[in-house]
């Protein structure tokens, strides 16, 4: 029996000693796991405390991987999402499947670490083949944009202890493809016409205040964050942002817990998103 054929208990078991990355990274065998991890809904292992000499390119290597089997298996690419930019900025990638549009109640059964977060999706009225110069090319591309509520299944090991360390926290979460799962999306609005200057938002639970922001605060920056996803994540690891795919550059009002109760995230003009989390 090789290496690559045994069961994933003792494979792994190898893998916490080192001895499998020994010669050279097994990138297939990783994404292997991330996706027995994926359907089981149980933690993604993390690849780095296991092997502390993988790089940035391995943990895309690995990425890629897991992106490939999913669409193997059916799902439809349908846009980018970028994570913790600026300061440590990794992208990944969403799925047609997992866009909701206005879901009535998310199940926490189907996560192992359900998260909440508002964002805002930029959709791209014509396909990006060529580096975007600047932010008025961004906008330029973008035709519409959706109230976008992430529900992101944040199953990532000592989660706690590393998530105030943002370059080990991305190590950990781009061979899990940014812990995509699920995004509650709003209805379409006019991006000329809804500029993020006007727009401040809140995001509820039973009618308590979360967290809540000025998108016009990070107005700049979050067109600048939808230029490096494009640029740097989507076109230089050889996919295609074709039009109608949508670009989500971060969370807005903070990571909320996915407990159960009633959510509202209120986009002011850009909309309402709510839903209920229920067990």
């Amino acid at each position: 029996m090789t290496l690559l054929h045994l069961p994933v208990a003792p494979m792994l078991a190898l893998l916490l000693t080192g001895a499998a990355f020994a010669a050279s990274p097994d990138h297939d065998y990783m994404a292997e796991l991330m996706v027995e991890a994926a359907n089981a809904r149980a933690p993604y292992p993390d690849l780095v405390r296991i092997n502390p000499a993988l790089t940035t390119d391995d943990l895309y290597a690995v990425q890629q991987r897991f992106v490939a089997a999913q669409v193997a298996a059916g799902a439809r690419i349908a846009g980018f999402k970028g994570g913790l930019v600026p300061q440590a900025p990794i992208g990944g990638v969403l799925f047609a499947d997992g866009l909701r549009e206005a879901p009535r109640s998310v199940s926490r059964k189907h996560y192992h670490s359900l998260l909440v977060e508002a964002e805002i999706a930029f959709e791209f009225c014509t396909a990006v083949t060529a580096p975007l110069i600047d932010v008025a090319a961004v906008k330029a591309a973008v035709c519409r944009l959706r109230p976008a509520v992430e529900l992101p299944d944040a199953a990532i090991p000592d989660l706690g202890a590393i998530k105030s360390d943002l370059p080990r926290l991305a190590q950990a979460l781009i061979p899990t493809n940014i812990a995509t799962r699920d995004v509650a999306l709003g209805a379409p609005r006019d991006a000329a016409a809804h500029p993020l200057s006007a727009l401040h938002i809140v995001t509820m639970r039973n009618g308590e205040t979360l967290g809540e922001r000025t998108a016009g605060d990070a107005n700049d920056a979050m067109w600048e964050s939808v230029r490096w996803i494009v640029n740097e994540f989507v076109l230089k690891h050889g996919y295609r942002l074709e039009a109608g795919h949508i670009v989500m550059p971060g969370n807005l009002t903070g990571l909320h817990p996915g407990a159960p109760g009633h959510y509202r995230v209120d986009y002011g003009a850009l909309g309402v998103v709510e839903f209920d989390v229920v067990d």
